[in-house]
């Protein structure tokens, strides 16, 4: 049977935060990196099914849920809704930890919960450009395929729907092979972005899809 790709549920938790591990590393798996597996998605994925002002797709094959495409249409809503109500449990569970000498964090662990403790908002000119964001990721298995242009299609189709007419998302800068491919999708560096962020518009979306 095809994959298909379908709204995002709090069913797919699991499978989103085990899919953001597994490309947490410039694309590539974060195992080895963590003692708490849980951290990544923690912060990129999973609260995409609880906040404000947030959409998901996934791609599925065979009951397996093998990618997503996660994001916020007004990524300002989604820092305060974040901010009110998934960073406070998430900064009382974890940052003890970071004096606790029996709890194994390794440099990975510890950097993603100094995120959490001060999760950086986005700037001025990511607002500028686009008040919507978004995240993709796909397992290994399922890349070159085609369904990241098909994942980021529905994301683009959403946006328009909702009437959002541009995007941006951001990624590991060392991550080369998806810089490349979201290139070849219309997306840009633009004024006053970050290193490893990118945005489009819908309509340089629909250029670049045809």
């Amino acid at each position: 049977m095809a994959p298909i790709i379908r709204p995002a549920t709090k069913a797919d938790l699991s499978a989103l935060s085990n899919i953001c591990l597994l490309t947490a590393n410039a694309g590539t798996s974060s195992e080895h990196l963590h003692s708490h597996p849980a951290l990544p998605g923690l912060i990129y994925a999973l609260p995409y099914l609880s906040l404000e002002s947030t959409w998901g797709f996934v791609l599925e094959n065979d009951g397996e849920v093998v990618g997503y495409t996660l994001g916020a249409f007004d990524t300002r809503k989604f820092e305060e809704s974040a901010e009110a109500g998934w960073w406070p449990s998430l900064r009382a569970r974890y940052t003890p930890l970071l004096q606790d000498s029996d709890a194994a964090l390794t440099p990975a662990d510890k950097a993603y919960i100094n995120t959490i403790i001060t999760f950086p908002r986005a700037s001025d000119a990511m607002m500028a450009f686009a008040p919507a964001h978004l995240h993709i990721d796909i397992l290994p298995s399922h890349q070159r395929q085609g369904w990241g242009r098909k994942l980021i299609a529905r994301a683009m189709e959403n946006l328009k729907e909702n009437d959002v007419k541009s995007v941006w998302l951001g990624m590991d800068p060392k991550n080369t092979e998806a810089a490349a491919f979201y290139s070849r999708l219309g997306f840009r560096k633009f004024e006053g972005a970050e290193e490893g962020i990118m945005g489009v518009t819908v309509h340089e979306w629909e250029e670049h899809a045809v």
